[in-house]
């Protein structure tokens, strides 16, 4: 068997990594993680950047993302920068959008998003690589919107039975109707505030006093329009991974 065929039989995985939300450097730290890990003898990993403005860029061979032999954070090439559209409905779902080669961008079979905040892990992708009609890994539109929302998974856990911490949740509109007094005769001292959509720890303060409060809710409004209040809990943080489609999944724990 040539080289070539052997090529041709790799499933080519295109992993999006960067976008506009606050984690964007987080994005980059796990896309690295992510493409290090890949078996080259079955998966071709075409890297896809979105940058801060949102524009999509294609960058052909994986090891030119990574620089000091993954010690740094992916980078795009400065020689070579790609803008890519995207084509809803078409075979080829991407283009470049200033095509001076004439060339195409490879097809994909599958993407594997790692995305971190709005616009990557709250549904909007999911919704996209479903328009284009592209295989996607993850959770689709609704479970990644309701894992991205702290209020609404917050809320789905506790119908479910399923113990959870106090917690209160508030929009910016009605901010003036949170007073620190009522929080801490509900939830006690301290409690954590911290934006409903977003992850890496971005935005969340622990609060004590009236004052950190005050500034906790500007912090938190600064990255969403809808915030939660949470009761301190002592304990211990538990990840669990799940693997498997729909009837046939699998946890670590």
């Amino acid at each position: 068997m040539t080289a070539q065929s052997e090529q041709s039989r790799r499933i080519r995985v295109g992993v999006l990594f960067g976008g506009r939300s606050a984690e964007h450097e987080i994005s980059l730290i796990s896309a690295r993680n992510i493409i290090e890990g890949f078996d080259s003898q079955r998966y071709e990993v075409i890297p896809i950047g979105i940058d801060r403005e949102g524009r999509w860029r294609l960058a052909r061979d994986a090891r030119r993302m990574l620089v000091d032999a993954g010690k740094s954070l992916p980078v795009f090439s400065d020689r070579t920068p790609e803008d890519l559209g995207l084509i809803p409905g078409e075979a080829e779902q991407l283009a470049f959008a200033h095509n001076a080669s004439g060339d195409s961008p490879p097809a994909l079979d599958v993407v594997f998003p790692v995305l971190h905040g709005p616009f990557g892990e709250d549904g909007s992708m999911q919704g996209l690589l479903k328009i284009l009609n592209l295989p996607f890994v993850g959770p689709g539109v609704a479970g990644s919107a309701v894992g991205m929302d702290k209020d609404l998974m917050k809320r789905l856990l506790r119908d479910a039975g399923i113990p959870i911490g106090r917690f209160r949740s508030v929009h910016a509109h009605r901010r003036a109707e949170i007073i620190y007094a009522d929080v801490t005769a509900e939830l006690g001292s301290p409690v954590y505030v911290k934006p409903a959509n977003m992850g890496s720890s971005v935005g969340i303060s622990r609060v004590s006093t009236a004052d950190e409060y005050a500034a906790a809710l500007d912090m938190a409004f600064a990255y969403d329009n809808k915030i939660i209040i949470e009761e301190s809990i002592i304990g211990r943080e538990i990840e669990c991974a799940v693997l498997g489609n729909l009837g046939k999944m699998r946890a670590s724990v």
